[in-house]
């Protein structure tokens, strides 16, 4: 401490205390390339890179001239880089492009199993046919392809298509034994087989020909190759499609989540911070005063309901009914509800909430669609199951892209299509092979129909 004293204080003598050199630690900063995107400026570089303008072009002399769409610059690595949005395909209709002679091979690997139909010394065809439901599902959808390809020969395709029975189970196939003896490297596409499993096997076999593998039925994610291609979109793809047609609505979106679902509710967090969750009581159950709170009178109230309680989903329902005369409420589920089904849930409510949910398939009533019906029912004396209608739609999907003069996932990356009962979305995955996001919208209308959301 200082402190006050009488008398005169002493002259302060400082002494000659030599400085030490200190170098400052400059942070070693790893650099990447970055292309740069339409709409970008100086300024909107500067803010992702974390840099200033005068550091940007110190360090990309380039950018002094301007900023160039397609120019690669240095940006740190730590860079906030946006994600790129993936532009959505318009639907259009593939016809056979004029001119197109080259004869073009479509193989169909169908799990036919005659080697033990043949074998069973115990059950007949009939019995079998009866009991079988995997062989009837064969069956059906080989049905829906055989018409497809009477399709494409009336319209002039030039394909030759050869089918071969892939005896497969979930964990083995011949594929290898009809590789072998009809060398498969030489089709230009190859439906099927059913598993998974199988056709991965058949998609590595065949991926240094670059042989476009189509999975018909497979709903499993599986491992990725980049000649394989998933028709049956992924659960997290019906999710998205669902909130990407809410947003672009402009709607209102409250989630009511019970303390079961919490994938769901992980999943809106994740991927839709716009949502706005609906409380819940201490004890779990529904709010209906927290939930009221969260509508918007002058738009359209979206509330995705993730719950197979049977009381909340009544709860919830009661909340939206009695605030209908003020507000406009549609309820949403994000994938298959058992709970809906049942006789404890009013199906003339879910009508008046207009119910809304994500599908693979549809059911169409177009012009199109009933003279497949038409045609199929008469050459089967029976009417088309799903099987049928998928066997169909794939099988013709890809027949027409085989008849575009350009390879098969040219077609992909450009071109979406609608199918009877089934839409073909194609995107290259991050790490290789393609999925299908084809997803229909529908929603219970008030005249008891099923009808598509537009």
């Amino acid at each position: 401490y200082k402190l006050i004293i009488k008398g005169t204080a002493p002259k302060a003598t400082s002494l000659a205390v030599p400085k030490e050199t200190v170098k400052p630690i400059t942070p070693k900063i790893n650099y990447i390339d970055y292309q740069v995107k339409p709409k970008e400026t100086l300024y909107s570089l500067s803010k992702m890179s974390g840099l200033s303008q005068e550091e940007l072009i110190l360090l990309n002399p380039a950018l002094a001239n301007g900023v160039e769409i397609g120019m690669t610059i240095k940006v740190p690595e730590s860079a906030a880089i946006p994600q790129e949005v993936e532009l959505k395909k318009n639907y259009s209709n593939l016809t056979m492009k004029s001119g197109n002679s080259e004869r073009k091979k479509l193989v169909l690997l169908l799990p036919f199993n005659l080697s033990k139909i043949e074998g069973d010394t115990v059950n007949s065809t009939t019995t079998r046919l009866k009991k079988d439901k995997f062989l009837n599902m064969t069956l059906d959808f080989y049905s829906g392809a055989l018409m497809a390809i009477d399709s494409a020969k009336t319209i002039g395709i030039p394909v030759d298509v050869s089918i071969f029975d892939s005896q497969e189970t979930k964990n083995s196939s011949n594929i290898s034994a009809i590789h072998q003896q009809h060398n498969l490297q030489s089709a230009d596409a190859i439906i099927g087989p059913f598993y998974q499993n199988n056709v991965e096997k058949t998609a590595a076999l065949l991926g240094s020909s670059n042989v476009a593998v189509i999975s018909p039925l497979s709903k499993d994610i599986g491992n990725s190759f980049p000649n394989l291609y998933q028709t049956i979109p992924t659960s997290d793809a019906l999710k998205r499609a669902v909130f990407d047609y809410m947003m672009a609505k402009g709607g209102n979106i409250i989630a009511v989540v019970d303390k079961k679902k919490e994938s769901a509710r992980q999943f809106i967090q994740q991927n839709y911070k716009e949502v706005h969750f609906s409380p819940l009581l201490e004890n779990g159950s529904f709010s209906a005063e927290s939930f009221k709170a969260l509508l918007v009178k002058d738009k359209i109230n979206y509330v995705v309901l993730a719950s197979e309680n049977t009381g909340m989903i009544k709860w919830t329902m009661a909340a939206m009914m009695s605030v209908m005369a003020k507000y406009n409420v549609e309820l949403v589920i994000m994938e298959p509800n058992e709970t809906l089904d049942t006789d404890e849930i009013s199906f003339e409510n879910l009508v008046k909430l207009k119910l809304m949910y994500p599908s693979i398939t549809r059911e169409n009533n177009s012009a199109e669609a009933q003279i497949f019906k038409k045609e199929y029912r008469k050459k089967n004396k029976i009417a088309p199951s799903t099987y049928a209608t998928r066997g169909f739609d794939v099988t013709f999907d890809s027949l027409l892209r085989l008849s575009q003069n350009v390879k098969y996932e040219d077609t992909a990356n450009s071109t979406a299509t609608e199918q009877v009962d089934n839409k073909f979305e194609y995107y290259k995955k991050p790490d290789g092979g393609y999925t299908n996001k084809g997803v229909f919208i529908l929603y219970y209308d008030t005249d008891l129909t099923i009808k598509e959301a537009k």
